[in-house]
């Protein structure tokens, strides 16, 4: 397992979570890749307490977008997950949203300006969102607390599989039964004329 130092921290607003339930097609490959990385140990993942309420309804990429009723239940299953990492919206999470929306009109709800003031506050490496530009367009441009500029994203797309090596040794064994092959061919062609 990773040591928890070396452990990207990935924190996710409502949008992720919405995409991650309803395994919406070409955003749930990243997320499930991602939760499946957290429960390995090799990443965290982050989100505000306040993810709770807003997933109800959130815009999310230019669409007006909820968890279904039927769908609460495993959300909630979801988030209170040991490799899920919860957070209050205390004093420093409000104070500080309410400055980046004053500071960064692109910031145009205060539930962004939570997430946003959540992920700087505990330094986190990502924040990943599949809002529109506003959000995105922010990223590398507001200091964390450590002073390191937020990175704010899509989910990174899972890797892909890695091609099978084959061995040298295999390899050669493979060319020689090809030659073979081909020789067998070119004899038995030869003695049929």
């Amino acid at each position: 397992m990773a040591l928890l130092a070396d452990r990207p921290k990935y924190y996710w607003d409502a949008c992720a979570w919405i995409a991650l339930i309803q395994q919406e097609a070409g955003r749930f490959d990243s997320l499930g890749y991602l939760i499946e990385e957290a429960k390995k140990g090799n990443v965290e993942i982050w989100t505000s307490n306040f993810t709770l309420a807003e997933v109800f309804k959130r815009p999310c990429d230019g669409q007006q977008k909820g968890l279904q009723s039927a769908d609460d239940q495993s959300f909630e299953d979801f988030i209170i997950q040991p490799f899920v990492t919860r957070v209050q919206v205390d004093l420093d999470v409000g104070t500080l949203a309410r400055r980046l929306l004053r500071t960064y009109p692109v910031i145009a709800k205060p539930q962004d300006g939570i997430h946003v003031a959540t992920a700087l506050l505990n330094n986190i490496d990502e924040l990943h969102t599949f809002d529109r530009e506003n959000l995105l367009g922010l990223s590398n441009t507001i200091p964390r607390k450590d002073g390191i500029m937020l990175r704010i994203c899509h989910p990174p797309k899972p890797p892909a599989p890695a091609a099978a090596a084959v061995p040298p040794l295999l390899q050669a064994i493979e060319e020689a039964k090809r030659e073979d092959e081909q020789g067998n061919q070119a004899a038995g062609s030869n003695s049929a004329s």
